[in-house]
């Protein structure tokens, strides 16, 4: 029974490996969406097409992150910012970064202040932030907005892949929070799309780097990069490292890419937007300095907003020009503006947020551990880097060795690492691994109050570092809880923030981020009071740092060692191969996820901080004991001298009551109903969709058929009835357009769209029929002819010589006959008839008989194809042998007639009429083969090889020589004999003879 059993085992083993190596690469595509606060970035991976960037519907790479509202409309992009020009408060943008705040928080202060068009009012059950959209009951939240993007997103994906797409990997700014990502996810989920992952924009440029250089990358020293990326909305700039590390795959170990963040500096407002911001203010001031009118241009929202759409202007083109003229028509009262800006007056203008350039690198540079000499370059990434005083400003204070790097696409280098990492994480397709740790940016802790011993005291409060500050993740992190005996909570939030100045502080808004109540401690404990044998190892609740960013609890137990006797019998074959398949397939993914113990510190310990060393490493408190490496069914041998016990880890889960304390996005019948109305504006944007497509097609009907019946092709095909009906039919349609057409549905436009069909279809079809009639009859005759030629060649041999019966070729004649009576007869009555009757002689008709012939004719030249002549028995020439053969085969006689080879072969092709003679060869192989009969001449004299190589053609046959040189045997003076798929060639050649046979020739 072993011996099957294994063979079982092993099966199922080499089963389970292919299994983990299959890929579908016919799978559904996947997306990356880089979500911007001023641009939307859009990359596809698709089968068959590598990562690109997917176009909006104006063949743009890019789209704007507005929306706009207006007379029950919903536009995007480039139309909502026309939109929002006219109407500011109809449009919005730049709410990403309102995502997770509340209404309190200081950057909906800000954003309040630089867009004071909108009206913003409190959510009255969260407390977050809603735009009250004009004088409607309409109410967006920013994860909404959000959605409504990510929608269009999809929607530009999807046209570009031609197909459907459902999962993607979102790119964010580094500096959300737990609140920030967890509203992102939610708004994914309203916009009915899978997150494969959050991903940080900085960390994602850089993997977008480092995929196309992974040949510069080692495993003994690390290669550091600085990516400052400047956008829209703020600057983030991150210290990575680049290097090859080996897999912990035990079987065949590979180097795989490993891109590490070190070190991460950002300023939420250092970018774009402040820069348009500031000058939009500047011309506006400088327009009322004007005294055109009375009027302030400040207090008016739509020529604020005039100004801010050329500010941006105006801030592009000063990046590439030393000065230029800001102009606005009617800008307020009538009143045209026209202001001469340099780039001077710019750069004094946001000479303090010039001052801020090189400070997110510096910070950066500190949490990574490293100097600017250490950094192989500063690469630059984000629209803002483009602004020349930006750039100068980098040279200068950072003082770094090698020049600024511009390789990167500045617009899509996040989209395009992102996309990488889709394909990685989906399903449908296999990616090379390139491993990616990101850094904690905000450390999180674990706050408790200590044990009561005596009730009389005080409790004393305990902070413990879970991640701290730049951390890797995604891993997990256990903390135990040693001496908690009785139901207790505490609480997970943000740690020390020292790195952040205040105002930033208060921006992540809650820094408790959820308190945690356990229950069932007790009663755990009491199962397991009263036995022998058993030590508990306390409370331990496990976290997790995901891939997103996002932190995890897990689960929490209660963990037991309970020593109990040992069975005498080994363990169990199956038991052996279950372990061994388990450690086969353990990743380097599990490795690099491996949890880590944070342990509960005595009352007089301080509270210990993170490291932040160039390595990061975590904290002391990190480290692993032994206790920790004990496993569900893991067995220690308790000594040498008691075999028989030993130690079994027992796991008592304990029930979690999570409360959250940050800013949660909707839920339940809150995120119900948020989903209900982006269904709902979906629809209203399909039916208004469709009713454009349906007008547009009614329109267009209308035009060229007016158009068709101008041309005499199209007239003649048509009775003067019809052409009066038709004519009278489209006046009608317009006239109804003009009057209540344009506000129909789009039922009731495709209803006349059918009318007019029907009754101009007719004229159509003549039309073609007779445009058509004559290429297909001249393909027709073509058929016709060649059957007919092929007929006459089968009819003239014999019978015997071909693989045909009476019967098909009898079968042929016929089809051949019936079909060319039949296209003459209706040739003839074809021709009677005028254009505006329906034909006799329809296309369709003449495709039928097309077909017969071809049907036929396909059967026929197929059989032919596979026939083998049947072979003729002919005298055998025996081959030479030895030296006394060929002398005895060269006698005088052969001498004087021009030392040529005369076979049998030649004698029966000059007596054969139906060519097809056999010839024998040095190996008695026979063929049967075509004559040449042109009179053989002598050939000269060379020295032969044992073999010759065949030709590459009849007209001209090479054959190589061991001395170099090359015997040449054109047709007409050699004996040659050939047929469509062979060639026999006798030679005599020094005296000797040779019959050369060659195949299968081309």
């Amino acid at each position: 029974m072993g011996i099957p059993f294994l063979k079982c085992v092993t099966a199922l083993t080499i089963f389970l490996v292919l299994s983990l190596h299959l890929v579908n690469v016919h799978g559904l595509a996947v997306m990356s969406v880089d979500f911007g606060s001023e641009w939307m970035k859009v990359a596809i991976v698709s089968p068959g097409v590598p990562m690109e960037i997917a176009l909006n519907k104006e063949s743009k790479r890019k789209t704007p992150s507005a929306i706009a509202f207006r007379n029950g409309e919903r536009t995007f992009g480039e139309d909502a910012l026309t939109v929002g020009v006219r109407f500011p408060s109809n449009c919005y943008i730049y709410f990403l970064d309102l995502l997770g705040k509340k209404i309190d928080n200081p950057i909906v202060d800000l954003y309040k202040k630089r867009f004071p068009y909108y009206n913003i009012v409190p959510d009255s059950k969260r407390n977050t932030v809603l735009f009250k959209h004009g004088e409607s009951d309409d109410y967006f939240s920013p994860e909404e907005l959000v959605a409504m993007m990510l929608e269009k997103a999809r929607e530009f994906a999807q046209d570009s892949a031609g197909q459907a797409i459902n999962e993607a990997v979102i790119s964010i700014p580094g500096y959300f929070g737990q609140a920030e990502r967890t509203a992102m996810l939610k708004a994914a989920e309203i916009a009915g799309i899978k997150v494969l992952q959050l991903i940080n924009s900085y960390t994602a440029a850089a993997l977008n780097y480092g995929i196309f250089r992974t040949k510069s990358f080692n495993e003994t020293s690390p290669m550091y990069m600085m990516f400052y990326d400047m956008g829209a909305y703020a600057t983030q700039v991150s210290v990575v490292s680049y290097q090859l590390i080996k897999s912990k795959d035990r079987i065949a170990p590979e180097l795989h890419p490993h891109l590490a963040v070190l070190g991460v500096g950002y300023e939420r407002n250092l970018g774009g937007l402040e820069i348009q911001l500031r000058l939009r203010d500047y011309l506006a001031a400088k327009f009322n300095n004007l005294k055109l009118t009375p009027n302030d241009v400040t207090k008016n929202a739509r020529s604020m907003a005039k100004l801010f759409k050329e500010a941006g202007r105006l801030k592009n083109v000063l990046s590439a020009n030393t000065e230029h003229f800001a102009q606005i028509e009617g800008l307020i009262d009538e009143k045209d503006m026209r202001i001469k800006v340099t780039r001077e007056e710019l750069e004094e203008l946001c000479k303090d947020l010039f001052d801020k350039v090189v400070l997110p690198a510096q910070r950066a540079l500190k949490a990574s551990g490293l100097t600017i000499e250490l950094i192989e370059q500063v690469m630059l990434s984000g629209a803002g880097t483009r602004v020349p005083k930006v750039q100068d400003r980098l040279v200068k204070d950072l003082k770094s060795n090698q020049p600024l790097g511009r390789s990167l696409n500045t617009d899509e280098a996040s989209a395009l690492g992102a996309a990488y990492k889709a394909a990685d994480l989906s399903n449908g397709f296999k990616v090379k691994a390139f491993i990616t740790k990101d850094a904690t940016l905000f450390p999180i802790q674990v706050t408790f109050d200590k044990e009561l011993i005596d009730e009389s005291k005080p409790a004393k409060q305990v902070k413990r570092i879970l991640f701290g500050h730049m951390n890797p993740y995604p891993q997990r992190k256990i903390i135990t809880f040693n001496k908690h005996q009785q139901d207790f909570d505490f609480t997970v939030g943000y740690a020390e923030l020292s790195h952040l100045d205040e105002n930033e502080i208060k921006c992540l808004g809650s820094l408790s981020l959820s308190n945690i109540k356990l229950n069932g401690v007790r009663d755990a404990y009491s199962k397991y009071h009263s036995q022998e044998g058993v030590d508990t190892k306390g409370i331990k609740a496990h976290f997790a740092m995901d891939d997103s960013g996002l932190l995890v609890l897990q689960n929490v137990e209660l963990l037991i060692e309970k020593t109990v006797t040992a069975d005498t019998e080994e363990e169990s074959t199956l038991s052996k191969i279950g372990n061994t398949i388990s450690n086969l397939f353990k990743g380097p993914e599990e490795v690099l996820k491996e949890e880590k113990p944070v342990h509960e510190a005595p009352e007089e310990d301080p509270i210990p901080q993170a490291s932040n060393n160039t390595t990061n490493n975590t904290d002391t408190s990190d480290q692993t004991n032994s206790t920790e490496q004990v496993k569900l069914n893991d067995t220690i041998p308790i000594s040498d001298s008691k075999k028989d016990l030993k130690v079994v880890t027992v796991k008592e889960t304990i029930d979690v009551n999570h409360e959250y304390l940050f800013v949660l996005p909707a839920q339940d019948d809150d995120l119900q109903s948020s989903i209900n109305k982006i269904s709902e504006l979906k629809e209203i944007d399909l039916a208004k969709s469709r009713k454009e497509t349906s007008l547009n097609n009614l329109e267009t009907a209308i035009i060229e058929t007016r158009e068709r019946l101008e041309q005499s092709d199209y007239s003649s095909s048509a009775t003067d009835i019809e052409i009066r009906s038709i004519l009278d039919k489209c006046s009608e349609i317009s006239n109804w357009l003009e009057d209540d057409g344009f506000g129909a549905e789009a039922e009731i436009l495709d209803t006349k769209f059918d009318d007019l069909k029907k009754i101009v279809l007719p004229v159509w079809e003549r039309t073609f029929e007779h445009a058509e009639r004559p290429s297909r009859l001249d393909a027709l005759n073509n058929a016709l002819n060649s059957s007919y030629s092929f007929l006459e060649k089968i009819k003239n041999t014999s019978l015997d010589d071909t693989p045909f019966t009476q019967v098909e070729i009898d079968t042929l004649d016929k089809l051949i006959s019936e079909i060319t009576s039949w296209k003459d007869k209706q040739v003839e009555e074809q021709e009677k008839l005028p254009r505006s009757v329906d034909p006799v002689l329809t296309i369709q008709t003449i495709a039928m008989k097309h077909s017969s012939i071809e049907r036929e004719m396909r059967y026929l030249m197929s059989k032919f194809t596979s026939w083998k002549p049947k072979k003729k028995e002919d005298p055998k020439v025996k081959a030479p042998t030895s030296q006394t053969d060929n002398e005895k085969l060269n006698t005088p006689e052969e001498q004087d007639s021009d030392s040529t080879v005369k076979t049998n072969a030649q004698d029966d092709v000059e007596k054969s009429t139906a060519h097809e003679p056999s010839v024998e060869d040095n190996a008695e192989s026979e063929s049967p083969l075509k004559t040449d009969k042109t009179k053989p001449t002598e050939l000269p004299v060379v020295e032969p090889t044992k073999t010759v190589p065949y030709p590459n053609s009849r007209e001209n046959m090479l054959c190589d020589y061991e001395n170099g040189s090359a015997l040449r045997i054109p047709p007409s003076n050699s004996q040659l004999v050939m047929s469509d798929c062979s060639v026999a060639v006798s030679l005599n050649v020094n005296g000797s003879q040779f019959h050369v046979f060659i195949e299968h020739i081309t």
